[in-house]
Parts: structure tokens; C-alpha cells; sequence
């Protein structure tokens, strides 16, 4: 389903298309300090403990997450001689974990759980599109 285009009225008074503004993506991580965000060191040695950690890169943030935390998390335990999950699956399945969590609410409420369920796979598919570079 296509958007419907939006137009404002330009300072010639003649409508004109808008356009999204894109955001700028940059490299720094950001701390709260106060009131004011102040950029910090992408290191983050000192407050890191030893262990195996996954980074996943958002659209404006980065989050990192300890390897066994993940594993506990999504409930990928090893069993018998099936081979552990590797990291990287880990990080993309907490990518998609944070893609559905910020359009939870575009699930319907007032639904049986086989149409939540339906929603859900909706928002898959649409995840998947838009990795994809189709949506």
C-alpha cells in the first residue's frame, strides 16, 4: 500500500511535495548528563566485565548485550549434539525483537489470540520487506 503524497505551500505560494527529512546517523554515543546528552568514548572498556557481547546497530542507537544474557533471553539453550546459536543469529534475533517492541502498538487489541497471531506474522513479513530494501 502506497502513502499518500503530502504538499505544502511553498514561499511562491505554489504547493510543493514534501518530503521526509532524513536524520543524520553519526558515530557518537551519547550519555545523559544532567539535563544535557554529551557525547562519550564508543569504548566503553572500563564498565564492560569479561564475557562474549553482542552489539546491535539500531537507526539511531546501538544497544550491547551479553551473549548469555541473549541466550537465556530467547530460550536457545543447547541440547543434546544440536549446535549452540551463533552470536550473530542472536543479534539479529534481538534486532527483530526491537523492531516489534516499537510497533507493538500497531497490533490490534480487541482480537482472539489466532488474530494476534496473524498481526504478528504481518509484522514479520513487513520486517523482513524492509531488510530487504523492498518496503
Amino acid at each position: 500500500m502506497n502513502k499518500p503524497k503530502l504538499y505544502y505551500k511553498n514561499e511562491n505560494g505554489r504547493y510543493a511535495e514534501y518530503h521526509e527529512p532524513v536524520q543524520e546517523y553519526d558515530n557518537k554515543l551519547y550519555r545523559k548528563v544532567g539535563n544535557k546528552y554529551e557525547p562519550c568514548s564508543m569504548l566503553m572498556t572500563d564498565d564492560l566485565p569479561e564475557g562474549v557481547w553482542v552489539v546491535t546497530k539500531h537507526y539511531g542507537s546501538r544497544q550491547i548485550s551479553n551473549g548469555k544474557y541473549l541466550l537465556e533471553n530467547f530460550k536457545c539453550y543447547k541440547a543434546s549434539d544440536i549446535q549452540d546459536v551463533s552470536l550473530a543469529k542472536l543479534g539479529g534475533m534481538n534486532k527483530l525483537a526491537h523492531y516489534l517492541s516499537h510497533h507493538w502498538n500497531d497490533l490490534p487489541k480487541d482480537t482472539n489470540q489466532y488474530g494476534l497471531c496473524q498481526a504478528i506474522v504481518g509484522l514479520l513479513f513487513n520486517y523482513e520487506k524492509e531488510k530487504e530494501g523492498e518496503l
